[in-house]
């Protein structure tokens, strides 16, 4: 299933249903139209490969968006429909928003953005270090990444594991990841831009770029910009200091995308790095945003990847050296940083991960997420929920004097825990039934002073979710 790299959106379903028939009906769907004719236009005209968009999988798809055009009751109902259409769409990287700042805009607030410290963090484990981002955007996540390699020399750490699980991608900060890691220059792959298509039929090959020079930068206004006046783009890594020679185990899961596949594929090459976990998502193309009539802003591919080691990453994704589920991918990594046999360690971790299927979600891994830790960005600060027995998970966290809205939900939102009703009020001895959906109401809780408190969140009945708070 694709997945928006970038962008991340809410999917409704939306029916089919008669044309509109009221004036006030028949004048959206004309703007909606109006919508549908632009994106198919920018398409043509920015689409990194036309030749894709005369196949039958991009047709159906523009047709499908035309009849949500002609039947959608509301804005956010196409907008909506049309990202839940190209959830399963034939390539990624599209999506459509509200537009918040132009789309010759969007660059230069991009190459500005400091998304704060949730998105890096170094922790140890004796000898080893444990790096792991969340994103690859930001000029803050970047310098974080350098800032942590001088502590992992300074610590004289003989391990690191870097973790990429819940990473859905971004711009550079995959730069110094790789580069303080690699011992030589590295040509990891190229892009192609619709230049090269519209003058070849062959895909190209590294002999097409090597006596290319490589693009260097982290301005992503300038990359759209050079991405798309070259046919092909190189991209060559540079050592950089201090350079760390140890083993390196990097984790990966389903949702690793687009620049963080790019990273896990470049990183792959070098003889040190062992690559654990699932498959990644198979979304590495780089994405420009356009205005649209009605306020919308669209996101569009307007270039594709080639890793020197395996070809097109889009639609395959990058295969880990060691398959296992990524909650238990970490504890692998571990367990082989102690010189653990790894047949003994997988037979293990596999028996507790089906004992971990038995319970209630099937061993799905679920936070408390809320405006406590950012709603998830702040993952030091979102205790994970253990499983107790007979169906029950249990979190603790400290909580400051204040209110607060949360809900319980995995990492990637695939579902939620949330209230049953608007309402969701909660107190400290008190238990009150969720109910389990995307988008459900927040619950909410006060607290008079610091407290230390406890959540129990039980599904022994899964039909009748119960929280309790104490």
């Amino acid at each position: 299933m694709k997945k928006l790299g970038y962008l991340l959106l809410p999917l409704i379903l939306f029916s089919c249903q008669n044309p509109a028939s009221s004036p006030k009906d028949e004048k959206l769907a004309q703007e909606l139209m109006q919508v549908a004719d632009s994106i198919s236009q920018l398409m043509a005209s920015y689409h990194y490969n036309p030749g894709e968009l005369q196949g039958d999988a991009y047709l159906e798809v523009e047709q499908k968006v035309k009849e949500l055009a002609q039947n959608a009751q509301s804005k956010a109902e196409f907008r909506e429909g049309f990202n839940g259409l190209w959830q399963d769409g034939p390539f990624s990287h599209v999506s459509l928003v509200d537009m918040e700042r132009p789309a010759t805009a969007m660059a230069d607030f991009v190459d500005s953005l400091r998304v704060g410290d949730h998105a890096v963090s170094l922790e140890w484990m004796g000898k080893t270090a444990l790096l792991a981002l969340t994103t690859m955007t930001g000029i803050d996540t970047k310098e974080r990444v350098f800032a942590a390699f001088q502590e992992i020399a300074k610590q004289s750490a003989d391990t690191l594991i870097l973790d990429l699980r819940n990473n859905t991608g971004g711009t550079f900060a995959g730069v110094p990841l790789i580069g303080h890691i690699i011992e030589a220059p590295l040509d990891a792959g190229f892009f192609v831009s619709r230049k090269w298509w519209k003058k070849h039929s062959e895909t190209p090959g590294f002999s097409d770029v090597q006596d290319l020079r490589s693009w260097r930068g982290w301005s992503l206004k300038a990359f759209w910009h050079d991405v798309q006046e070259a046919e092909l783009s190189r991209v060559q890594f540079e050592v950089m200091e201090p350079h760390f020679a140890g083993p390196v185990y990097v984790l990966i899961s389903s949702k690793t995308a687009s620049a963080a596949e790019f990273t896990a594929d470049a990183l792959a090459n070098v003889e040190s790095v062992t690559l654990i976990g699932e498959r990644t998502a198979g979304q590495m193309l780089s994405q420009k945003m356009f205005d649209l009539p009605q306020g919308l802003q669209l996101s569009l591919p307007i270039a594709e990847y080639y890793s020197t080691r395996m070809g097109r990453i889009e639609g395959k994704g990058v295969a880990p050296e060691i398959e296992i589920d990524q909650s238990q991918a970490l504890n692998l990594a571990r367990a082989l940083c102690r010189g653990a046999n790894l047949d003994t360690t997988m037979a293990m971790l596999q028996a507790e991960l089906d004992t971990k299927k038995a319970q209630p979600l099937a061993g799905e891994e679920i936070y408390l997420l809320g405006s406590m830790n950012d709603w998830g960005k702040d993952w030091q600060n979102s205790p994970q929920f253990k499983y107790i027995g007979k169906g029950q998970f249990e979190a603790t966290l400290s909580l400051e004097k204040g209110s607060y809205e949360f809900k319980i939900a995995p990492m990637n939102w695939e579902f939620d825990f949330g209230a049953a009703t608007d309402q969701g009020f909660m107190e400290l001895g008190a238990e009150q039934s969720l109910v389990k959906k995307g988008g459900s109401p927040n619950l909410k809780l006060n607290l008079d002073a610091k407290t230390e408190v406890h959540f129990i969140l039980d599904l022994s009945d899964e039909n009748d979710p119960v929280l309790r708070v104490s």
